[in-house]
Protein backbone atom coordinates (compact mmCIF):
# COMPACT_ATOMS: atom_id res chain seq x y z
CA UNK A 1 0.00 0.00 0.00
CA UNK A 2 1.32 3.42 -0.98
CA UNK A 3 1.71 5.90 1.88
CA UNK A 4 -0.42 9.02 1.69
CA UNK A 5 1.78 12.04 0.98
CA UNK A 6 2.14 14.59 3.74
CA UNK A 7 0.03 17.66 2.88
CA UNK A 8 2.09 20.78 2.20
CA UNK A 9 0.09 22.79 4.76
CA UNK A 10 -1.92 21.99 7.87
CA UNK A 11 -5.28 23.77 8.44
CA UNK A 12 -3.70 26.41 10.72
CA UNK A 13 -1.23 27.34 7.98
CA UNK A 14 -4.06 27.55 5.45
CA UNK A 15 -5.83 30.00 7.77
CA UNK A 16 -2.70 32.14 8.07
CA UNK A 17 -2.24 32.15 4.28
CA UNK A 18 -5.94 32.85 3.67
CA UNK A 19 -5.91 35.83 6.03
CA UNK A 20 -2.79 37.27 4.38
CA UNK A 21 -4.17 36.73 0.87
CA UNK A 22 -7.43 38.45 1.81
CA UNK A 23 -5.49 41.47 3.13
CA UNK A 24 -3.21 41.54 0.07
CA UNK A 25 -6.16 41.41 -2.32
CA UNK A 26 -7.78 44.37 -0.55
CA UNK A 27 -4.52 46.35 -0.82
CA UNK A 28 -4.15 45.55 -4.51
CA UNK A 29 -7.77 46.56 -5.14
CA UNK A 30 -6.98 49.96 -3.64
CA UNK A 31 -4.09 50.32 -6.11
CA UNK A 32 -6.34 49.33 -9.02
CA UNK A 33 -9.02 51.84 -7.98
CA UNK A 34 -6.56 54.72 -7.54
CA UNK A 35 -4.24 54.29 -10.51
CA UNK A 36 -4.99 55.47 -14.01
CA UNK A 37 -6.68 52.78 -16.10
CA UNK A 38 -4.11 51.22 -18.43
CA UNK A 39 -1.08 52.53 -16.53
CA UNK A 40 1.69 49.99 -15.85
CA UNK A 41 0.98 50.03 -12.11
CA UNK A 42 -2.76 49.51 -12.67
CA UNK A 43 -2.13 46.66 -15.08
CA UNK A 44 0.44 44.99 -12.80
CA UNK A 45 -1.87 45.24 -9.78
CA UNK A 46 -4.73 43.75 -11.80
CA UNK A 47 -2.50 40.91 -12.99
CA UNK A 48 -1.38 40.31 -9.40
CA UNK A 49 -5.01 40.06 -8.26
CA UNK A 50 -5.76 37.52 -10.97
CA UNK A 51 -2.68 35.46 -10.03
CA UNK A 52 -3.56 35.70 -6.34
CA UNK A 53 -7.09 34.49 -7.07
CA UNK A 54 -5.75 31.49 -9.01
CA UNK A 55 -3.42 30.51 -6.17
CA UNK A 56 -6.24 31.00 -3.66
CA UNK A 57 -8.49 28.70 -5.69
CA UNK A 58 -5.85 25.96 -5.78
CA UNK A 59 -5.19 26.25 -2.04
CA UNK A 60 -8.93 26.20 -1.32
CA UNK A 61 -9.23 22.93 -3.25
CA UNK A 62 -6.28 21.49 -1.32
CA UNK A 63 -7.86 22.49 1.99
CA UNK A 64 -11.19 20.91 1.06
CA UNK A 65 -9.35 17.67 0.29
CA UNK A 66 -7.41 17.87 3.57
CA UNK A 67 -10.25 18.45 6.05
CA UNK A 68 -12.97 15.82 6.35
CA UNK A 69 -16.51 17.19 6.72
CA UNK A 70 -16.88 15.23 9.96
CA UNK A 71 -13.97 17.27 11.41
CA UNK A 72 -15.57 20.60 10.44
CA UNK A 73 -18.95 20.85 12.22
CA UNK A 74 -19.09 24.67 11.87
CA UNK A 75 -18.22 24.50 8.16
CA UNK A 76 -15.20 26.77 8.56
CA UNK A 77 -13.34 25.22 5.64
CA UNK A 78 -15.43 27.29 3.22
CA UNK A 79 -14.47 30.52 5.04
CA UNK A 80 -10.68 30.15 4.97
CA UNK A 81 -10.16 31.49 1.44
CA UNK A 82 -13.59 33.07 0.80
CA UNK A 83 -15.43 36.04 2.22
CA UNK A 84 -14.21 39.30 3.65
CA UNK A 85 -13.72 38.36 7.32
CA UNK A 86 -10.40 37.06 8.61
CA UNK A 87 -10.32 34.09 10.94
CA UNK A 88 -9.09 34.82 14.47
CA UNK A 89 -8.41 32.91 17.68
CA UNK A 90 -11.53 32.30 19.78
CA UNK A 91 -12.48 30.73 23.08
CA UNK A 92 -12.97 27.00 22.75
CA UNK A 93 -13.45 23.95 24.90
CA UNK A 94 -11.17 20.94 25.05
CA UNK A 95 -14.08 18.81 23.80
CA UNK A 96 -14.15 20.85 20.58
CA UNK A 97 -10.50 20.02 19.89
CA UNK A 98 -11.46 16.35 19.65
CA UNK A 99 -14.11 16.88 16.96
CA UNK A 100 -13.24 20.15 15.17
CA UNK A 101 -10.09 20.85 13.13
CA UNK A 102 -10.94 24.56 13.40
CA UNK A 103 -11.88 24.59 17.10
CA UNK A 104 -9.60 27.51 17.97
CA UNK A 105 -10.72 29.66 15.04
CA UNK A 106 -13.72 31.94 14.50
CA UNK A 107 -14.70 34.78 12.19
CA UNK A 108 -13.48 38.27 13.05
CA UNK A 109 -16.37 40.68 13.47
Amino acid sequence: MKARPIPPFVPEEHIEIGNRMRDMRASLMLVVRRMLLGSPIHDDALAAIMALDRVRTHLDCDLHMLVRASRDPRQMVSKVYSGTDNLVWRDYSMEEIVTDDFAVWGLAR
